[in-house]
């Protein structure tokens, strides 16, 4: 009983001398609320930090087609409406997408379609990571960047 009391006191002197490395990350970097989804996972992607700053576009597709802003849940014409208000008033230039994984394919159309017709061009599609790194580190969201072409 000895012992265990005296290595319940080192742990307790331990953990409380230091914050710990994700507290002081957490503190550098807000992050975007929102839905959580299982992204698909690539090798490739590039480092996205400012999807996760508090005034970014984030639009988040569950699978089972659910589309939030944020964490708002809506419809796709409620959708299209918020980004063309997101558009005029903030100056949006690119928007987010956290598609699931296993969300249909039509869903994440519907939503690239609801941006074009807001006006807005550039969009990232936000992806898992295969690289490890050291557990409890934030890192910034990764992705792929793409852009709307319009025939002509």
């Amino acid at each position: 009983m000895k012992h265990l009391l005296e290595v319940c006191l080192v742990a307790l002197a331990l953990v409380g001398s230091e914050p710990p490395v994700a507290a002081q990350s957490a503190a550098d970097m807000p992050m975007q609320k929102g839905i959580a989804v299982d992204l698909p996972v690539t090798s490739n992607a590039v480092a996205i930090p400012d999807a996760d700053k508090q005034d970014a576009l984030v639009v988040a597709v569950s699978r089972n087609c659910d589309i939030y802003l944020g964490a708002d849940r809506m419809s796709i014409a409620a959708l299209r409406e918020n980004i063309r208000n997101a558009v005029s008033s903030r100056g949006a230039k690119i928007l987010y997408i956290k598609a699931d994984a296993y969300a249909p394919y039509f869903c994440v159309v519907g939503i690239l379609d609801s941006m074009q017709r807001a006006g807005l061009e550039k969009f990232a599609l936000l992806t898992s990571q295969r690289d490890a790194e050291e557990p409890g580190s934030l890192i910034p969201p990764k992705g792929l960047e793409m852009q709307i072409v319009f025939g002509r």
